[in-house]
């Protein structure tokens, strides 16, 4: 008796045993279970943030431009009309108004960011609920994110492709959920056609998925547009840096560069400093000018104070930009008829910055600012109509206007010496220059070369030439013309180098 009850006493205490064992084993696989799913949140999670880091610290400039080509409003009317569009509504939406972040520095790949873990993390919890192994599942996801951010390396593709395809990965996370939460038919067949509303709903508000072009980052692009960007917002020392820091400028830097020289009255001085330069004094905006293009004469004409041909290059600059909307370009709608006095105009235009979400504080302030400016002086009053956008007749019409305009004075000069037109140099600095000089070595230079040309007298060589060096340099040259150790003087670049042809 004694035994049996000791053998029936082992027995219990070895299923007793047993049970506590495959309870905590249980509990372990569920907690591993729970540790890969932690996992795999984390990778996600990693690669969102390593994307944050390469958009925020290498690729940062392209969120600007995309903020710039749009013009959202905020009103019923303008918000209301997505709706007619059709399918892809919402993100159409949802997409333009997160974009309008991008304005802000820092904000963009934060944006862009949240966007791709909304891509990610709906689509792996959906395919784990449909029984796709955990790595799978992973690997699918991150291919996901990873497209997306490649196809957003473009800057013409639009976020809102992005929020589209996390739409639709939610949407096929709910539908999946609904129908694997269901065992009983009744209620299988329930959550299949609240599925399939959720699907239905997500064509509607998300439309098709837009696939964009794989392709590596534009790094030549990329530096355009920081040195565009950093312009637009008044970093004239960060331009003159990223220039000068770029082994070889291509010439829409150079353009930026000498916009900004030329507004420190620094132009002729940093005219040669870098080779093949543009002024954008001889470019014409046509039907085939690229859009960058008509952007950089906005910008110049508005510098030399021309406002008829800045407002032209701003209409055109929004005509080809997307939809036809560009924001930056409505800002500097506003600020060519406030320097002209067009109240009626200008009020239109702040109007429409009020309602966005960025420019509303721009515009309370844009009219003051215009004001304190000074510019309304330096516009173009001369009673001619212009019938081309012929740059050296505009700089002569803005000088006749205000013979103080330095920027006109010193584009007008460096255009002419850049051409190696020497005889209209020489003409032009004796109808801006004889009561005003303007004092620059290389005008000095360029006039030596003009008074030897014809033969000048010492009289007039006493009286253009006030620079004690320049005669003695310009003897010098003439005695190893061509020498490379006299680059950068304007006799080098008068016998070495190509002058730029008119477009």
């Amino acid at each position: 008796m004694y035994k049996k009850k000791t053998k029936t006493t082992n027995y219990s205490q070895k299923f007793i045993t047993f049970a506590n064992s495959l309870s905590s084993t249980m509990a372990n696989t569920h907690n591993l279970s729970r540790w890969h799913a932690a996992a795999s949140t984390w990778v996600l999670t990693a690669w969102a943030m390593a994307c944050w880091a390469f958009f925020e610290w290498c690729y940062p400039y392209h969120f600007f431009f995309k903020e710039q080509q749009q013009l959202v409003l905020l009103t019923k009317t303008h918000l209301s009309a997505y709706l007619d569009q059709g399918c892809g509504w919402m993100a159409s939406l949802v997409g333009d108004l997160l974009t309008q972040l991008y304005y802000y520095r820092f904000a963009g790949a934060v944006v862009l960011t949240l966007c791709l873990l909304a891509v990610g993390l709906p689509l792996w919890l959906a395919l784990r609920r449909c029984g796709v192994g955990r790595m799978v599942a992973t690997a699918i996801a991150l291919v996901a994110m990873t497209v997306e951010a490649v196809f957003q390396l473009r800057p013409n593709f639009p976020l809102s492709a992005t929020v589209a395809v996390a739409l639709w990965a939610v949407a096929l996370w709910l539908a999946v959920l609904l129908v694997t939460a269901s065992h009983r038919r009744w209620r299988r067949l329930l959550a299949l056609a609240a599925s399939l509303a959720i699907v239905a709903l997500a064509a509607w508000t998300a439309g098709t998925p837009r696939l964009g072009r794989i392709a590596a980052p534009n790094w030549e692009l990329e530096r355009y547009l920081a040195i565009d960007n950093e312009y637009y917002f008044g970093n004239y020392d960060r331009v003159v840096s990223l220039v000068e820091q770029t082994e070889d400028p291509s010439q829409e830097m150079k353009f930026f560069y000498n916009l900004v020289m030329a507004q420190r009255g620094e132009l002729p001085d940093h005219l040669l400093q870098l080779p093949a330069t543009d002024l954008g004094t001889f470019y014409h905006i046509g039907p085939d000018t690229p859009l960058p293009t008509i952007r950089m004469m906005n910008e110049l004409y508005w510098a030399l104070g021309d406002m008829t041909f800045t407002e032209r290059a701003a209409m055109m600059a929004c005509v080809f930009s997307a939809n036809n909307r560009n924001v930056r370009m409505v800002r500097r709608l506003a600020e060519c008829n406030l320097v002209s006095g067009n109240e009626a105009a200008a009020a239109k235009y702040l109007r429409l910055l009020s309602h966005t979400l960025a420019y509303r504080q721009t515009a309370r302030q844009l009219p003051q600012k215009i004001a304190q400016s000074g510019k309304a002086a330096f516009q173009n009053r001369q009673d001619t109509l212009a019938v081309s956008d012929n740059a050296h007749f505009l700089m002569m019409q803005l000088l006749d206007s205000n013979p103080d305009n330095t920027v006109a004075l010193d584009y007008l000069l460096c255009s002419d010496l850049l051409l190696k037109d020497i005889n209209n140099f020489k003409r032009d600095y004796d109808r801006y220059c004889t009561d005003r000089p303007r004092l620059k070595r290389l005008y000095q230079e360029a006039l030596c070369i003009y008074l030897a040309g014809t033969n000048a007298p010492e009289e007039q060589w006493r009286r253009y030439i006030v620079m004690g060096d320049v005669v003695s340099r310009f003897s010098q040259y003439n005695q190893q013309r061509r020498h490379p150790s006299f680059k950068g003087t304007y006799w080098y670049y008068f016998d070495t180098a190509k002058p730029p042809v008119p477009q």
